[in-house]
C-alpha cells in the first residue's frame, strides 16, 4: 500500500502534516481553478474527513487527479511506497503531480 504525505510551510511551526494510505483517500474536489481539495478518511477514526488543498496552475484540476489516481493505484512502482506528494516547507513535490503546475501552497486540515 502506498502512503501519501503532505506538509504545510510552517510545518516546523505548527506541526501541520499528514500521511494517510491510499485507502484513506475518498475522494477530490474543485475549489476554485487554482485550488483542488483532497479529502481522507480522518486519522481518529470520526465520521468527518481530513482535508489537504493544494494549490495549482490554473484549470489543472485534472492533471491533478490523474496523478494523484496514478499514485493510488497499486503497481510494481508505487506499492508499499513513501510518496511526498507536497512538501510546501522543503520545495519538494512527487514528480507526477509537479505536471499538475503545484504552486507551493498546501493547507492540511485534520479533525485530530
Amino acid at each position: 500500500m502506498n502512503y501519501l504525505y503532505f506538509a504545510e510551510g510552517t510545518v516546523a511551526t505548527t506541526g501541520t502534516a499528514a500521511m494517510y494510505p491510499a485507502n484513506a483517500f475518498t475522494g477530490f474536489d474543485p475549489i476554485s481553478a487554482t485550488t483542488t481539495r483532497l479529502s481522507f478518511k480522518a486519522r481518529n477514526g470520526t465520521a468527518v474527513d481530513d482535508d489537504v488543498l493544494l494549490t495549482h496552475g490554473s484549470g489543472y484540476h485534472h492533471k491533478l487527479a490523474e496523478a494523484i489516481a496514478t499514485l493510488l493505484e497499486p503497481s510494481s512502482i508505487t506499492t508499499d511506497k513513501f510518496v511526498v506528494i507536497a512538501d510546501e516547507v522543503n520545495s519538494v513535490y512527487d514528480t507526477h503531480v509537479y505536471k499538475a503546475a503545484i504552486s507551493g501552497v498546501v493547507e492540511v486540515t485534520t479533525v485530530a
